[in-house]
């Protein structure tokens, strides 16, 4: 009888921290009508390693180690890497360029969405310049960005 009110407990633990995790590592969505934000990058076709490269070691990094000196801002910064999905191009466009597809569902507002505070904390101002250069140089073109609403579609 202790053995099985053992197990029972464990189980109920196990089944309790479960949920828990679940809950704080499942992504936030954009509910019915609230915004997404969707960017878009052109890169150049031989800038597509690079840019990968900046992107997920340089970039990626930074922001996720950014540390808004705002708590109320940190807190959305927190929220908005949450909801960021990072999709990158499985086939070249037509016009020889790759397109990284960046989702920030939900959009959050008041919080940071620029690369160029994260970059300066983490590699200091010279850093961040050559960073943000080697960055740069991978666009064929601008970022196009659409600010869109959700759908129950």
């Amino acid at each position: 009888m202790c053995i099985i009110r053992i197990l029972v407990t464990i189980g109920i633990v196990v089944s309790f921290s479960t949920q828990a995790t679940a809950q704080t590592t499942a992504p936030t969505r954009a509910a019915v009508d609230e915004r997404v934000w969707v960017v878009l990058n052109h890169i150049k076709y031989d800038k597509k390693e690079q840019f990968d490269d900046v992107l997920s070691n340089e970039v990626m990094t930074a922001a996720k180690e950014y540390r808004d000196p705002d708590d109320e801002k940190h807190a959305l910064n927190l929220q908005v890497s949450k909801g960021l999905r990072v999709l990158r191009p499985a086939v070249m466009n037509e016009d020889s360029t790759w397109t990284f597809i960046f989702i920030f569902d939900p959009y959050i507002e008041g919080a940071n969405y620029t690369i160029g505070r994260p970059l300066r904390q983490k590699y200091g101002e010279d850093g961040a310049e050559e960073v943000f250069g080697r960055w740069s140089e991978c666009f064929n073109s601008g970022q196009e960005l659409y600010m869109v609403n959700q759908t129950d579609l």
